[in-house]
């Protein structure tokens, strides 16, 4: 599938929901995806299950005893043709938070019984602590119908995380509390995919106790009847009233395409009873990257760029090559970042790692390798909304490679967080020079993010600030008037020092 129109599918499921900044404004809208499930019961009594995950940084935020904390009003209507025939208006408050930098997620789930019939979902939310935002108004159409004398099922439904229940609430279900996942889309910084799911009646179709077998496994969304090796698993289990199965799959080595779950009923006979599919879209681009390079060798760079054509992934394989570049690559990279003409970017991609390979290595292996590197960095070392690549931590990791010692103090007394990193041997991609025993020193002053500066390295090229102690003491500057006194007095006890010098 072409890359822009995956990213409008995306942007669908998404529910074209914005984020926004603390305090909200009248034209900001609220980030809430929303997903159902409809199950049965032994008695034939469906009910069904609404989900609402919401993100707090669209939400304004209300101070209630000492914290903050995010609070929405849902309005939940059911209507089958214009009649309502259900309707709930509650409150939903999130966890409490500390800094408006991070307002966490939270998420709500619903039931209602429901019989057979179908139906219309309105759903509307709005912002507790920013009345002057537009609610944001959701609808989804739905089908009820279990006989109660067929093989049937609930639909499949994605979890983001399960656990065994200590207390049976909202979130339990067969002994476990399951955390809904309500989105479709499965970036690279998710490597499982987990699921829930029920059939129905199998002790009244296969007999009582008789033995079945669930299998799931994925298939391609274009190539169905096909399933993917090593995509799939089965479990044994006995027929009853009601048949769960509660299970995850690896994905982390699933490239980019969409794709299905599938779940196959099928009786000690081998007989398929009963097949349910979830669709889902994967984005790894890591794994691509790598399977063309391992797989074909033979394949040119160009061959490999050539197809790609979406501008924004362009820009951002031409950009991520900055901690790398020299100084007329780094000029190209924001020129072509400005311009963004898909064409020109693809060429500099392509001159650029044929430069580099040379005649000693494959050009495509080489790019896979660091865009690997630039996966890591951008999971571990992101600014807010900066790419991991821009930031300084991000910048040493893809310039001098994954550190020999990387020291992190997050709590130490009288100091912002912050890390010293240590290099035994390594080389600075950019010019190929090797160098022995090199430290970086970072801080974080952001205090609500996880935004660290470089300041102070003894790497040739690099900032070097022999009063960098100062930086990491927060608030003291006793001393700071000496120009001769490294060290702010009174910092005695704390560590920096001797993890500069004995890295561990």
């Amino acid at each position: 599938m072409p890359m822009k129109r995956r990213l409008n599918i995306l942007k669908c499921l998404l529910l074209l929901a914005f984020s926004s900044i603390i305090p909200v404004d009248s034209d900001a809208q609220i980030t809430a995806y929303f997903s159902t499930n409809v199950f049965n019961t032994p008695q034939n009594e469906p009910y069904l299950e609404t989900y609402v995950t919401l993100s707090g940084n669209s939400l304004a935020a209300g101070q209630v005893n000492g914290h903050l904390e995010n609070s929405v009003t849902i309005l939940f209507t059911l209507f089958k043709d214009s009649t309502i025939v259900k309707a709930n208006k509650y409150r939903l408050t999130g966890p409490p938070f500390d800094t408006i930098i991070m307002p966490p997620v939270f998420i709500d789930q619903q039931r209602y019984s429901i019989p057979n019939g179908q139906y219309t979902i309105k759903l509307s939310v709005s912002d507790n602590y920013a009345p002057n935002t537009a609610p944001l108004v959701l609808t989804k159409n739905i089908t009820v119908n279990y006989s109660g004398k067929d093989v049937e099922s609930s639909e499949i439904q994605a979890l983001e995380s399960y656990k065994k229940a200590l207390v049976e609430g909202k979130l339990s279900k067969s002994g476990f509390d399951l955390i809904p996942y309500s989105v479709n889309y499965y970036p690279e910084t998710n490597s499982n995919l987990a699921f829930y799911f029920e059939s129905y009646n199998l002790n009244k179709i296969i007999g009582e106790g008789k033995a079945f077998v669930y299998a799931y496994y994925l298939e391609k969304s274009d190539n169905p009847g096909t399933p993917l090796a090593n995509f799939g698993h089965f479990r044994k289990m006995t027929a009853g009233a009601v048949n769960p199965l509660l299970s995850r799959l690896d994905i982390s080595q699933l490239g980019t395409g969409s794709y299905n779950l599938v779940i196959d009923i099928k009786d000690e006979n081998n007989k398929l009873q009963l097949q349910r599919k979830y669709f889902f879209q994967r984005l790894n681009r890591a794994v691509d990257l790598l399977a063309i390079g391992e797989n074909n060798e033979k394949r040119t760079l160009a061959e490999y760029f050539g197809q790609c054509n979406n501008v924004d992934t362009l820009k951002m394989f031409v950009e991520c090559l900055w901690p790398i570049a020299g100084t007329v690559d780094k000029e190209r990279i924001i020129n072509q970042s400005l311009k963004k003409d898909p064409q020109i970017m693809k060429n500099f991609i392509v001159d650029f790692w044929q430069r580099r390979a040379a005649d000693t290595a494959n050009p495509l292996s080489l790019w896979a390798a660091y865009y690997k590197n630039v996966q890591t960095v951008m999971t571990l070392f992101k600014c807010g909304k900066q790419p991991g690549y821009y930031t300084d931590r991000g910048r040493v990791y893809l310039q001098y490679g994954a550190p020999s010692q990387r020291s992190v103090q997050l709590m130490e007394n009288n100091t912002f967080p912050y890390e010293i990193w240590m290099y035994y041997r390594t080389a600075d991609q950019v010019n190929g020079q090797f160098f022995s025993n090199r430290r970086f020193v970072f801080v974080n002053k952001m205090l609500g993010d996880d935004c660290y500066m470089l300041i102070h390295s003894d790497m040739r090229g690099e900032i070097n600030n022999p009063r960098w102690q100062f930086e990491i003491a927060r608030r003291n500057n006793n001393g700071a008037g000496n120009p001769d006194q490294t060290t702010p007095a009174g910092t005695q006890d704390n560590q920096f020092n001797e993890i500069f010098t004995s890295p561990r």
